[in-house]
């Protein structure tokens, strides 16, 4: 009964400290430079070309070229998985340059995405009546984040009876 309960605790354990982790790889994670902020960034982009960064924000649109598709994104600040957090205050906004054919109703406007990648340039790009400078970022990982309304969170509950849960 011991070794089960070990067992049981020791995979309690592993699936907490796994499950918290950032959702960069450590490889990735090794090559960015976690000195460079976006407030930086956002000041003088093209002091930072060639720069591994990771940044995330909300997206704000999406749009396929030919060779390429270009996802807008306003900035917001990580926390400790590098998940976005809510954009009360933001530094601006960047690009994120994929190679190839991203679907818009995948990277729809409104969904949340933590980026790890170089900073490959800047374009300039209307932005009401001003030029703004928009960093670009060739991604080496991403994640999409599942609207807040379905994400789960781990919770941990004890008791008797049974549950429901309803998801629209």
């Amino acid at each position: 009964m011991g070794n089960i309960f070990r067992i049981f605790m020791l995979l309690a354990v592993f699936t907490v400290v796994y499950g918290c982790g950032p959702v960069i790889s450590k490889e990735t994670l090794k090559q960015v430079d976690r000195n460079v902020t976006f407030e930086e960034v956002s000041k003088n982009p093209t002091q930072f070309i060639g720069k591994k960064v990771a940044f995330g924000g909300t997206i704000i649109n999406t749009e396929n070229e030919e060779n390429r598709t270009l996802i807008e994104v306003l900035q917001e600040g990580l926390d400790y998985r590098l998940k976005p957090v809510e954009p009360a205050e933001s530094a601006g906004r960047f690009l994120v340059a994929f190679d190839g054919f991203k679907d818009p109703a995948i990277y729809s406007k409104g969904k949340r995405i933590t980026i790890a990648g170089t900073i490959t340039g800047v374009e300039d790009r209307k932005l009401g009546q001003i030029t703004y400078k928009y960093p670009v970022i060739k991604p080496d990982e991403h994640r999409l984040w599942i609207p807040r309304t379905y994400e789960r969170e781990p919770s941990i509950g004890i008791g008797i009876g049974l549950g429901y849960t309803h998801i629209d």
